[in-house]
């Protein structure tokens, strides 16, 4: 199947949702649900932040699949909501979680156990220090295997721009991390 029949099956596929095909929506949901909450997960390090933001994100799919022309994938589509709804949701939440305190655990870990759990947490500490649309870009690259073009769809960008987007986030987050 090409891309293109791909796309008019997922155009199919979000129109019987729409209608009240139950089947349809749970193949719809289980196509774009996980990866997106990964996505946001990532991007918003909360699991009840990115819960939020995939059900909003599915409202809006809903409300908005008219629109869906079926020139991009659906998972394209979707994500580009999703990254939206992170937008709003980290500029309207600008508090953070303190990442700085580990939290006391009953169970012994092991040296290493404990090393990379300081590993991540700097990473992610170094993660916070980038801009929104930095750390999107970067974790839409990074974690989800998107190319530059890719992710200008989703974040409507040019791949120009993504590309210098991603080289700014790329040294921050070096700096940050040799600065330790």
């Amino acid at each position: 199947m090409n891309e293109v029949s791909s796309w008019k099956a997922e155009k199919d596929l979000l129109r019987l949702s729409k209608q009240g095909d139950a089947a349809a929506a749970r193949r719809l949901m289980s196509l774009l649900i996980k990866p997106a909450h990964a996505m946001a997960w990532r991007i918003l390090r909360s699991q009840d932040a990115a819960e939020e933001v995939v059900q909003e994100a599915v409202y809006q799919l809903w409300r908005s699949a008219e629109q869906f022309e079926g020139q991009s994938s659906l998972k394209t589509y979707f994500n580009k909501i999703v990254m939206r709804e992170c937008h709003a949701f980290i500029r309207h939440n600008r508090s953070h979680e303190d990442i700085d305190t580990l939290e006391a655990r009953d169970e012994v870990m092991a040296d290493f156990q404990i090393d990379l759990r300081l590993h991540q947490e700097i990473v992610h500490q170094a993660l916070e220090t980038l801009s929104s649309k930095q750390r999107m870009a970067l974790v839409l690259w990074a974690f989800h295997d998107m190319t530059a073009v890719d992710i200008g769809q989703v974040m409507a960008l040019k791949k120009n721009a993504v590309d210098q987007l991603l080289w700014r986030a790329k040294n921050a987050l070096r700096e940050k991390l040799t600065e330790r």
